[in-house]
This record gives C-alpha cells, sequence and structure tokens, in this order.
C-alpha cells in the first residue's frame, strides 16, 4: 500500500494520481504532421516521373502517364517557401470541394433555420413508431443505392446535419449518425457499379466496355451493404441500450447542448401551410437534383449550386424575408468554416508530394513490387497497394490516372485480368477515403459533427478490415475463376 514518507500513514485514495489517457490530437495537428513529413521525404525518396499524354475519353479529357516511361529527374526537396505555401496552394488545388462544402453549409442551414428538418424529423418519428432501428438499413441502403450510380461521397456532408437530430431523438448517439452519413454514400461509392472516377476511366484505360462486369461488382455491392448495416445496427443498439458505451459520449453532449440552443433561439415551431409546402418542394428538388447529377454527370460546383439553390427556395416559401434568408445563409457558411479550411489543409500533403516530384517514384516502386507476385493474388495485392496510396493520392479520378496506366500493362504481363486490375483499383482505392485524414470530405464530416477522428478510426477499422477481407475473396474469384468478366 502507498503511504506518505513522514506520517508513514495510507494514502488517501483520492490524492494518487490519476492516470492520463491518450487523447488523439487535432485533426490540424495530424495534418501537419503529414504535410511535415512529406516535406522531409523530399529529401530523401528520389525524385523522378513518368512522361504524360492527354486523351480524350468518354468522361472528358484525362491526363495519363504513359507505362514504361518513368525516369529519375534532379532531386528537388521541398524548401521553406514552398513548404509554408502548401496549404494555401491545397485550398486552391481543393476548390471545388471547399466551395461544395461552404454552399451544402448554406444549402442545409437555410433548411435547418426555417425549421423544415425539425418537421421533416418529427414525422419521422411518427412514421416509424417504436420500430425506430428500420430507420439504419433504410437510409443506409438508400445512400449506398444512390451512391453506386452517381458516386459523390461528399453528399455525407447534406446527410449529416439532418440525421444528427434524428438518431439523437430516436436515443441513439452521434456515432451511429455519422456511420449512416458516411458509410452509405462511401459503401456505394467505393463498391459501385457506374462511377465515372474509377471504374469508368479505369475500363476505358484497360480497353474494356464502359462499366461491363456490373452484375458481379452488384452482388458484392449488396453482401457489402448487408455486412455494413449488421455493423452499424450492432453497435446502435448496444449503445441504445446502454449510453455509456457510445464512443462520442462527450462530443454528444456538446452536439446536444448546440441543437436545444438553436431550438431555444428559434422558439417554439408552429408547423404552417407555408412549412408543409417548404417541405413537400424540397421531397421534389432534392430527387430532381439526384437526377440531374446523375444524368449529367455534374461537378462540384454545379452541386454547390443546386443545393444553395434547394435552400433558398425552401427557405422563401416558408415564409423568411430576403434580410433572414442572407443572415441565414451566412450562419450556415459560417458554421461549415473550419470543415471547409480543413479540405484545403489535406490536399497540402499531394500539394508538396508534387513539389518534391516523388509521387511519380512511389508509383513506380509500385510497379516493382507488382512484379514479385504471383498472379493468383496479384489482383488483391493491387486492393491494399491502392489502398494504402490513397493516404497520398486522395480522390478516385486522380489515383486511376496516376496508377492504372501503369497497372493495366502491367496485369497484360502478369497474367492478371484486366477487369480483376480495374476492380481492386476501384474498390482499393476507395475503401479508405474514411480512414485517412488526407481526404478532405471525411475531415470536413467529422468536424461538423464533433466526432474525434481516433474515435472514427476505432469504430471504422473492424468493418473497413471484414469490408477487406470480402473485397479479396471476390477479387480472388474473379482471377481465378474468370468470375466478373
Amino acid at each position: 500500500m502507498s503511504t506518505h514518507p513522514a506520517t508513514n500513514a495510507p494514502m488517501p485514495p483520492d490524492s494518487r494520481p490519476a492516470r492520463k489517457s491518450f487523447r488523439m490530437p487535432d485533426i490540424y495537428i495530424v495534418l501537419s504532421v503529414f504535410i511535415l513529413v512529406m516535406a522531409v521525404l523530399t529529401f530523401i525518396i528520389p525524385a523522378g516521373e513518368y512522361t504524360r499524354e492527354t486523351l480524350q475519353t468518354a468522361h472528358g479529357p484525362q491526363t495519363l502517364v504513359v507505362a514504361g516511361t518513368y525516369h529519375q529527374v534532379a532531386q528537388q526537396p521541398v524548401g521553406f517557401m514552398q513548404l509554408v505555401t502548401a496549404i494555401p496552394d491545397g485550398l486552391k488545388r481543393a476548390a471545388s470541394i471547399v466551395f461544395l462544402t461552404f454552399m451544402v453549409g448554406g444549402g442545409m442551414g437555410l433548411i435547418k433555420r426555417a425549421g423544415l428538418i425539425d418537421i421533416g424529423v418529427h414525422k419521422l418519428i411518427d412514421g416509424v413508431g417504436d420500430k425506430g432501428f428500420l430507420v439504419i438499413p433504410i437510409l443506409i441502403g438508400i445512400f449506398t443505392g444512390l451512391a453506386a450510380f452517381i458516386g459523390v461521397p461528399e453528399l455525407s456532408l447534406a446527410y449529416l446535419p439532418v440525421l444528427l437530430p434524428l438518431f439523437y431523438r430516436l436515443g441513439y448517439d452521434g456515432m451511429s449518425a455519422m456511420a449512416v452519413a458516411l458509410l452509405g454514400p462511401c459503401m456505394g461509392f467505393t463498391f459501385g457499379l457506374t462511377i465515372p472516377g474509377s471504374v469508368g476511366v479505369g475500363q476505358q484505360i484497360a480497353q474494356l466496355p464502359i462499366f461491363s462486369g456490373s452484375a458481379f461488382r452488384a452482388v458484392v455491392l449488396v453482401i457489402v451493404t448487408i455486412v455494413t448495416v449488421a455493423y452499424v445496427m450492432r453497435y446502435a443498439a448496444r449503445v441504445k441500450a446502454d449510453p455509456s458505451r457510445s464512443l462520442t459520449l462527450d462530443s454528444d453532449q456538446l452536439m446536444r447542448a448546440e441543437l436545444q440552443e438553436a431550438q431555444r433561439e428559434q422558439g417554439e415551431l408552429v408547423v404552417t401551410r407555408r412549412h408543409i409546402l417548404a417541405g413537400l418542394a424540397c421531397l421534389v428538388m432534392f430527387p430532381c437534383a439526384i437526377a440531374a447529377i446523375l444524368i449529367n454527370n455534374l461537378g462540384f460546383e454545379a452541386i454547390g449550386g443546386l443545393f444553395l439553390f434547394i435552400g433558398i427556395t425552401a427557405a422563401a416559401i416558408a415564409g423568411k424575408r430576403p434580410q433572414q434568408i442572407c443572415d441565414d445563409v451566412n450562419a450556415g457558411m459560417r458554421d461549415m468554416m473550419v470543415a471547409a479550411l480543413l479540405c484545403g489543409v489535406a490536399s497540402a500533403i499531394a500539394v508538396v508530394m508534387d513539389r518534391g516530384v516523388i509521387t511519380d517514384t512511389l508509383v513506380y516502386w509500385l510497379e516493382q513490387i507488382m512484379r514479385s507476385v504471383p498472379a493468383e493474388v496479384s489482383a488483391i495485392v493491387v486492393f491494399w497497394e491502392q489502398a494504402l496510396f490513397n493516404a497520398l493520392v486522395p480522390g478516385a479520378t486522380a489515383l486511376t490516372v496516376l496508377t492504372m496506366p501503369v497497372l493495366s500493362p502491367l496485369g497484360t504481363l502478369l497474367g492478371i485480368s484486366q477487369q480483376a486490375v480495374v476492380t481492386a483499383n476501384a474498390w482499393g482505392g476507395q475503401l479508405t477515403d474514411i480512414f485517412f485524414p488526407t481526404s478532405g470530405f471525411f475531415v470536413a464530416t467529422l468536424v461538423m459533427g464533433k466526432v474525434d477522428f481516433g474515435k472514427w478510426i476505432r469504430f471504422y477499422t473492424p468493418l473497413m478490415l471484414i469490408l477487406g477481407a470480402i473485397a479479396c475473396v471476390a477479387l480472388y474469384l474473379m482471377q481465378t475463376m474468370n468470375l466478373g468478366m
């Protein structure tokens, strides 16, 4: 037993030093470490590059690397001024997603401050009655189905503000809402059927029919969705039975307090005929916006503009005056300030790599590793390599146009089916979109929901490994049994 030296008396229990538990650093610190590490690596990793050519594809002109043209160039370590301007240039590089974040914040802020989200939440709770658990499979199914065709996992930024109050009132926690907002669109995007940036561009590079092999990928998507739903429902049920087991217990208290404060400022909501008309307008405009994104393959700028238009229209129908609409837009965008800035900070990592001319060298090393892998498991190796490489080159199109021109001819030489190479690139390249903090929309969504990055990793890692195992089995079947061709 511990004693005081002078008195030899037992030490009071409350005077013993408390053990300090590890707390994940702020996401700004995590990203800054990534940037500094990349800057140091530009002094160590040999600089090199592939020759590039611009080709016209079904999805517009794409600048692709030319396989077999890698060559070393003079070392170009990142200097002090290049390092300090990396974040501003990262914001410029990620401008489209930064503006999407602001636009979604403004649009959803208008809908929220008009009281339409509260009305929708109450209606949905009344509709499910005592079967609130059905909200999880229904929403994940809808979000996954939409993303399987249009991609755009960034829509999680729009989903989360609606899901948080809904899940709190159903007795769940912020992590459950975050899981539905992120996993639904991201699983559809990762294992999707007609994703232009990964599947479409990848198949064009591999000279395969566009979106061929969709039937096999659809089977895998269904399995992945079922596993994801079961995983989230198991966690949510455990938290509802014992709230102390929540991974977001502390941040939930802050979020609940903010929501309650917003409700007090807004006052008691009286549902009027204009509110009902505004809600019906949203129910019409949102599906139309999704259809426009799918049919016209709209970019982030257009998507952001659509969300802001929907918000302004709904607020006007609900009876908001022009000055109130302006104030609500400002408030919504102000709420998204940190999330938008983090998108640019995350992109600064890629800026540093490009300035040090080490990105192509890493791709070349990947190519050399692949040459020593048995053909039966080569597609699986591509999957995990792309999953790791996504930390350095986030974004489906960017990763595909950089690595597929190397992987496709290499697959032919090694006897790997082109369909398996394309699928491994698509699945692996996006599975870690919500694992590495270099993904802008991912960290923005976490910040919006006040979910600690380390706690999300604790939640998502087991599921990611399970889904990775499913993908490996599917790729092995594709390679050895010619499935999905």
